[in-house]
């Protein structure tokens, strides 16, 4: 049997070379596995890790090979990138062990040459701690030090100054608290509080629990469906639109159904909620979810929401159109997704949803435009563009929605960014619309 090391090494070869996701790939391995739940655990930390960082690891490994990158088998170089995560990164794994558990591997996924170059790489980052330098160069400084992409960084820092990009970068390399929304139709947030320990109150939602180390999975608040994951800055986003009961909505990207079924949850279950979703196969993730939480009044439908369907015009009291984006503001949970290139023409698939959004809502009715990133060329640009051909609609002042910590001056302007280093949330971003 396989053991943590090499179902690391499988799950970041499918990542690395065969463009997995990293958080699938992930549990479709250890779920064959048959690793104890410590040695899951330390898979885990071994395969977000080394994706995490994989940009500073590159670089020691540069430091010390004589070989380039092109020139080392991809195993070889997985393994030494692992090996070196272990080093720096994990200071629970004794030096020998990172050392000698590399060697093993390289033996049985390359041959003695493999497991000797691999030693001597390894032996070479202990021996020169201390003696590291990274570069000269701001930007590429702080690529290397955090493991960003420099492009990524010079933008960041165009749009947000220095300062302020590096303490978002530490905050995106740090782990992300789990939160539950807490389920009203079913229970109390006291009710849950009481369930779990450790458990606290959030100050972003009135709804949302922030628990470490919960066993959501084999959870029976969660098999009754009296809570659910989800970050509290999604939470905010149905919040913001704040659909009442009897009302009509529709969720433009509906799935997996968080936001759907928060929606229905502020509704009491009494209106009506259309959630379209373009992959057929997410629509029973909507209505499994529905299902679980007590909710009667959505019904999913696979529609492309870049296509206008008639049916919709004017139909709508409210629609939550929470876009595909480059997902930037939760890197912390997909450390991945910073080295994934962004869409082709994202901004324009962007726009067309909220176009055809702009069709379905009623006049007197509002919209919330949502996305996960910090990007402000899929925030602030889209709704400016969107404002600009469409002066039906007015960004109206989300203030009383939101928790004191984030009534911000632009809130009163119909709109909010997230940061995880200011508000300890995801990245998001929220603007509400009405259509006069």
């Amino acid at each position: 049997m396989a053991n943590a090391r090499q179902i690391a090494l499988a799950v970041l070869y499918e990542i690395e070379y065969e463009a997995a996701y990293s958080n699938i790939a992930l549990k479709s391995a250890l779920a064959a596995s048959g690793l104890s739940s410590e040695d899951k655990a330390f898979a885990t930390r071994l395969v977000y890790g080394t994706v995490q960082y994989k940009l500073t690891l590159d670089y020691i490994i540069e430091k010390y090979s004589k070989l380039k990158k092109n020139k080392i088998s991809k195993y070889i170089f997985l393994i030494l990138r692992m090996g070196v995560y272990q080093l720096e990164f994990m200071d629970k794994v004794p030096d020998s062990a990172a050392v000698n558990e590399s060697v093993r591997l390289a033996r049985r996924y390359g041959h003695g040459a493999s497991a000797g170059f691999v030693n001597g790489i390894l032996r070479s980052v202990v021996r020169g701690r201390g003696d590291f330098s990274y570069p000269d160069n701001r930007d590429e400084y702080l690529s290397v030090k955090h493991s960003f992409p420099v492009d990524m960084i010079r933008r960041w820092i165009k749009d947000f100054g220095d300062e302020f990009t590096e303490d978002l970068l530490l905050a995106l390399n740090e782990p992300a608290p789990m939160s539950l929304r807490v389920n009203t139709l079913k229970t109390t947030v006291n009710d849950v509080l009481s369930e779990i320990d450790g458990a606290k109150t959030s100050d972003l939602c009135a709804d949302a629990v922030i628990c470490d180390g919960f066993d959501i999975a084999s959870s029976e608040l969660y098999k009754r469906g009296k809570v659910t994951v989800q970050d509290v800055s999604a939470m905010l986003a149905s919040l913001a639109l704040a659909p009442q009961c009897g009302e009509t909505v529709i969720d433009m990207c509906a799935a997996p159904g968080g936001k759907t079924t928060h929606m229905a949850q502020l509704m009491r279950n009494k209106g009506k909620i259309t959630a379209f979703d373009i992959h057929e196969h997410k629509i029973s993730l909507i209505e499994k979810n529905a299902q679980r939480l007590g909710i009667d009044i959505i019904e999913a439908k696979q529609a492309d929401s870049m296509k206008y369907i008639k049916k919709y015009e004017q139909s709508a009291d409210r629609v939550l159109v929470d876009v595909p984006c480059s997902g930037l503001g939760i890197i912390r949970r997909k450390p991945d997704i910073k080295w994934k290139t962004k869409e082709s023409g994202i901004f324009d698939i962007q726009l067309s949803i909220l176009e055809n959004a702009s069709r379905y809502v009623k006049s007197g009715g509002y919209i919330v435009y949502s996305t996960c990133t910090i990007e402000r060329d899929e925030n602030e640009n889209v709704i400016e563009k969107f404002l600009r051909e469409h002066s039906e609609f007015v960004r109206t002042d989300i203030t009383d929605v939101l928790p004191e910590k984030l009534r911000r001056d632009t809130a009163k302007h119909g709109y909010i960014t997230l940061y995880p280093h200011i508000d300890g949330s995801d990245g998001f971003f929220i603007c509400k619309l009405k259509k006069r």
